[in-house]
């Protein structure tokens, strides 16, 4: 039986040679030398006396329960349940994580980051003249060969019916409406006055009415320049779903289908846990790597969101697959939030920017309201040969350690 020792002002501690060389072996805990004494987290301490049947003892020698025990740190510690939860589930796989304190490093070098190819667009100047809906943010060019030609070889817009080979009108959404008056001259005409009007007046005319405008069309305008086909991610529960250069809907007598959904996540905003977790789950589920682009924060803009562990994993060695403990560098900085929380841009931001400071890659675990933990594992991605971005993106997957 492990044995701890538990006083307010001192902490949780095992102090018998048989039960802190035990804990000692798995990882436990941090070794005083001057004391001769193994203290313990609390998550740690909660861990050993839910499943390996330690007794904790009071200074009156009285025993304490999970329930006792845990109301000593909940004040200090609010949300000490959803991390002791991912604590659990991490250490119940067999793996190792540690509460994280400042200096630790990882091993994760900038060469790690996923680059994404480009192909540079130099958009042609078109003659085309496009009436503007402005209640129904649409505009619709009714000459068929300028629709055709910006359907086919650039794929702006929706020719006739989606899927089917029917109508010759060109539909296109406020972003591509803008993005051709900007960029390739199309014409506008606004269809309640008569008078044409810019890229700017349409622009202002969205904002009215759809907040984050401005972040949309500066995401959109980004991949587009790149080369990448940007349609709606409706569908999804996304802002975009993303085509590689080169893709276009006559190419093929297949339809062809996205490989990413893109969201977008201003800094101003705050997303509930459960629903973001939703729209990473509908990606996978239709085999689509999601990606989240996050403007970048100015130096006073960024907060100290806590990070919660380290995270080791497995390594592969010459025996075959073993666990890493803190003898090696850890991988993950693991934060754990839950079902019901809130997390905003400015929270996901920070996190990120202190995991790649410190070599680490972020790792959320979420918590749902059975206990059951949920892993994804954000990774940063840049656009090969573009300009200096106003956004970060990254790479989010589902993750079974």
């Amino acid at each position: 039986m492990l044995e701890l020792r538990y006083e307010p002002k001192k902490g949780i501690w095992a102090e018998q040679e048989e039960t802190f060389q035990k804990l000692r072996n798995n990882f436990f805990g941090d070794w005083d030398r001057k004391e001769k004494k193994l203290f313990l987290k609390i998550e740690e301490a909660l861990y050993l006396i839910n499943f390996q049947n330690a007794v904790c003892y009071g200074a009156d020698s009285k025993q304490i329960g999970f329930n006792e025990l845990a109301a000593h740190f909940s004040v200090k510690q609010p949300r000490f349940f959803i991390d002791y939860n991912s604590f659990r589930d991490w250490r119940d796989r067999g793996l190792i994580a540690r509460r994280f304190e400042e200096g630790v490093r990882g091993t994760k070098k900038e060469k790690s980051k996923k680059k994404y190819p480009s192909r540079p667009a130099k958009p042609k100047k078109i003659k085309a003249t496009a009436y503007w809906y402005p209640k129904s943010q649409f505009s619709v060019i009714d000459d068929e060969n300028s629709g055709m030609k910006l359907f086919g070889e650039h794929w702006f817009g929706q020719l006739g019916i989606y899927k089917q080979e029917r109508g010759t009108l060109l539909k296109l959404n406020f972003l591509e409406t803008i993005f051709l008056a900007r960029h390739s001259g199309l014409k506008l005409i606004d269809s309640e006055t008569g008078k044409k009007i810019t890229d700017t007046d349409v622009l202002r005319q969205v904002r009215k009415e759809r907040e984050y405008t401005k972040q949309l069309y500066e995401v959109y305008e980004e991949w587009r320049l790149n080369g990448y086909i940007v349609k709606t991610g409706f569908k999804f529960g996304s802002h975009f779903r993303i085509y590689f250069p080169g893709a276009s809907p006559l190419k093929s007598d297949k339809w062809i289908h996205s490989r990413h959904v893109l969201h977008i996540f201003p800094k101003q905003q705050k997303l509930l846990i459960s629903e973001w977790a939703r729209v990473v789950r509908v990606a996978h589920s239709v085999k689509k790597t999601f990606l989240l682009s996050i403007p970048k924060l100015k130096k006073d803009e960024f907060m100290d969101y806590p990070a919660d562990f380290v995270a080791y994993r497995r390594k592969k060695e010459k025996n075959g697959w073993v666990r890493e403990t803190p003898k090696d560098s850890p991988r993950y900085l693991l934060t754990a939030v839950g079902e019901d929380e809130h997390i905003g841009g400015i929270e996901l931001a920070s996190l990120l920017k202190k995991a790649e400071s410190l070599g680490l890659e972020l790792l959320l675990s979420i918590s749902d309201r059975e206990t059951s933990i949920t892993y994804y594992l954000l990774k940063k991605i840049v656009i090969k040969n573009a300009q200096k971005s106003k956004n970060e993106y990254y790479e989010i997957e589902w993750m079974k350690p």
